[in-house]
């Protein structure tokens, strides 16, 4: 009889183990999170996250942390959150567009010029009803903001009138595309890890790319001669954790963890800040700062509506509530300063 309940136990444990966080004989709980790049910017907020769950569970609560990109690149990381090959990790809707429609909308351009607003309203957004079913959809519990940077556009040439804009040769995603698609603007789109080389060659005149942080880390300041630094759009870089994973947890882990997602939502932009003042005076003494000329910016807010309109449409189309998320996610900006 010992050895039949011995063996049942035995198969309850393995059963777990496929659908629950490691527990070692302490009952400490392993967390695998997984970086889609090294140490940088776009991991400083979930760095800051896991150390506090870390301490404030007492130790209960351990991550294993995989920096790098081991386990597959940012467009993958839903998917690979969804089936379990790690339990919690950074990626944007704007490489994921089709898996995340609605929560997209916090990709378009020229939405706010108050960052912390925009994050701030970003994490409200994704606990709506609409778009937290987008997380769901994909077995995932959203929780906080990752990386949420400004886009800028640096150049070889200055760029100060749309007319300039559409003589050069861009590469832009997310909200910076949109919006230059309704300038009739031909946008590259070339990978990440190409860039460089590609702006180095000329292939691409033109970037709108995480700046001024990324821009400084990856050495775009010595490859482009001019910045223009108002924030085109801000990068949505959410963070989630397997649902199958966040269901099994014990309730007072679950509640560490939602006191520091909380505190991680001002902490995302605070420590992003914090390492661009570094990346902001490098940039001023390798580039020249160049905007477009005001009433070219005053222009550009017409061509704004007309790419919410048509990412609106868009959505629609696909049987989407397009136009209640812009609406409820403008409210939110604006209860935030935005």
């Amino acid at each position: 009889m010992k050895l039949v309940k011995t063996l049942c136990a035995c198969a309850l444990v393995a059963a777990a183990t496929l659908v629950a966080p490691t527990l070692s004989m302490a009952e400490e709980i392993n967390l695998k999170y997984h970086a889609y790049t090294g140490k940088g910017p776009s991991n400083l907020a979930t760095r800051w996250f896991m150390d506090e769950v870390e301490k404030r569970s007492d130790g209960k609560v351990k991550f294993t942390r995989i920096f790098g990109g081991a386990l597959g690149k940012l467009s993958g990381q839903p998917e690979n959150i969804k089936v379990g090959a790690f339990d919690m990790g950074e990626f944007s809707p704007v490489y994921n567009p089709g898996l995340f429609p609605l929560a997209n909308v916090t990709s378009l351009p020229f939405m706010t010029e108050n960052p912390m607003a925009h994050v701030q309203a970003g994490h409200d957004l994704f606990q709506t009803p609409a778009v937290e079913a987008e997380f769901t959809a994909m077995n995932q519990k959203y929780l906080f903001p990752g990386q949420w940077g400004s886009i800028q556009l640096l150049s070889h040439d200055p760029i100060r009138t749309i007319a300039d804009l559409k003589s050069a040769k861009i590469r832009a995603h997310g909200g910076a595309a949109e919006i230059l698609k309704e300038l009739d603007i031909t946008v590259y789109g070339i990978p990440w890890g190409e860039l460089p080389a590609a702006a180095e060659r000329r292939v691409v005149t033109a970037a709108i790319i995480g700046a001024p942080a990324d821009a400084y880390s990856f050495g775009f300041g010595e490859i482009f001669s001019y910045w223009d630094d108002v924030d085109w759009f801000y990068f949505p870089m959410p963070v989630s954790i397997n649902l199958d994973t966040w269901n099994a947890l014990p309730d007072d882990v679950k509640a560490v963890i939602e006191e520091v997602r909380d505190e991680t939502v001002a902490q995302a932009r605070n420590l992003l800040e914090e390492a661009e003042v570094e990346a902001v005076a490098a940039l001023k003494e390798q580039t020249e700062i160049v905007k477009l000329d005001e009433a070219e910016q005053a222009k550009m807010q017409g061509v704004r509506d007309a790419a919410w309109q048509s990412w609106v449409e868009a959505r629609e189309a696909d049987g989407l509530a397009g136009q209640a998320v812009l609406d409820d996610f403008l409210k939110l900006l604006k209860q935030h300063g935005g």
